[in-house]
């Protein structure tokens, strides 16, 4: 069994045939397909990829990481230890035909997950206090998400997303999954910003509020994990290869001085646009304001700095570290701010150009330069707050 044995609405259903084998690289060794977020070789020496010593590596962590998510009711963890199992799944068919019907039975996930969500922000939507053409507009793009995020798991639709957007490689099962999550990320800011404007200042004062220490510790794991996976860690590269592909390296004196120049310019840009927002449009300044207060009551010193480290390290490793070389730092930096819908469109937009400047900060050092830049700033921003 192989895609061309899936219905055209199947799951990554091929209305195209599968990928070419590449030719032999230089030792002699077929090298795999292009990857989601890079291509990459075999690690060597794993022999028989199917079942290999290195898969196993893999379903131990996650069996140990998603179970202990679910015990403790950790819902962000848990949803990312799927999606590292995914992109562990999709890489290793990439390299090996035998696990491509294992794979295809769990491509489904993240389309119909993300269909659903649709639905779900429609009908809230619909029944919210928005009037006229906003909800109107609202519930259309929302229905559109959800059309996407379907039509996604046909072959030639998810073939044309990746080539989009991950810049003309030849897609790969890898390369679907990550132009899918992207899609629906980008998606979803619109609709999930209005649909949460009024519950946000809540939900983080809430009991159940996502800045619980467990919650932020929890959320660092499972987004490195996803971002070693995307990259193909384990299947496709060793440890060094992964690192250097994450843009990850020690920092040198001139990396320290950057890194103190990007938390000055961070803090001057934002201090600027948060000057604007309060002349241009009080209402929004005192909603974002509102919502830096509600984060900062929750946390203590400690938890401050388990906030700093799971954004800057979770979220640069992944957006950065794993995204940008591909994806671009406009669209990556688009995709950062679309994470952030608790705010305003204003703070939304404040978030994107600070995304612009962590994403040039890491094109021309590193993605270590930028986990530094981003973790202190949030320290001291919420300590300022």
């Amino acid at each position: 069994m192989d895609d061309r044995n899936q219905g055209p609405l199947g799951p990554e259903s091929s209305l195209s045939p599968p990928e070419p084998p590449r030719p032999p690289d230089a030792a002699g060794s077929a090298a795999g397909p292009p990857g989601a977020l890079d291509p990459g070789s075999r690690p060597e020496g794993d022999a028989g990829l199917a079942g290999g010593p290195r898969l196993r590596v893999w379903l131990i962590a996650l069996l140990i990481v998603g179970g202990v998510s679910v015990l403790l009711g950790l819902q962000e963890a848990a949803a990312l230890t799927v999606l590292t199992g995914l992109f562990v799944a999709a890489q290793a068919a990439d390299l090996d035909p035998r696990l491509r019907p294992l794979y295809l039975v769990v491509s489904w996930i993240v389309p119909v997950t993300g269909a659903a969500t649709f639905a779900g922000l429609t009908w809230m939507l619909l029944h919210s206090d928005a009037t006229g053409w906003l909800r109107v507009a609202l519930a259309g793009v929302a229905i559109l998400g959800a059309l996407a995020a379907l039509l996604s798991m046909l072959r030639p639709c998810s073939d044309a997303l990746s080539l989009r957007l991950f810049r003309g490689d030849p897609p790969s099962h890898s390369s679907r999954l990550a132009a899918r999550l992207v899609m629906l990320g980008l998606l979803l800011a619109f609709p999930a910003w209005y649909a949460l404007s009024d519950v946000t200042a809540d939900l983080l004062a809430g009991p159940d509020s996502p800045l619980r220490k467990e919650l932020l510790g929890s959320s660092l794991v499972g987004y490195v994990l996803l971002a070693l996976a995307a990259v193909g860690f384990l299947v496709r590269r060793d440890l060094r290869t992964t690192l250097d592909r994450l843009g990850l390296r020690p920092l040198s004196g001139t990396d320290l001085a950057v890194a103190a120049l990007g938390v000055v310019g961070l803090a001057v840009v934002n201090g600027g646009l948060e000057l604007a927002q309060k002349a241009l449009f009080p209402e929004l300044w005192q909603s974002d304001q509102r919502i830096s207060q509600a984060i900062a009551s929750q946390l203590g010193p400690a938890q401050i700095l388990l906030l700093g480290l799971s954004a800057g390290i979770g979220e640069e490793i992944t957006l950065r570290g794993a995204l940008q070389p591909r994806l671009g730092i406009v669209v990556t930096s688009l995709l950062f701010a679309a994470l952030h819908v608790q705010y305003s469109w204003f703070g939304m937009m404040v978030i994107l150009v600070l995304g612009l400047i962590l994403g040039i900060i890491r094109k021309r050092t590193s993605t270590t330069v930028a986990m530094v830049v981003h973790a202190v700033y949030d320290v001291l921003a919420v300590f300022a707050t």
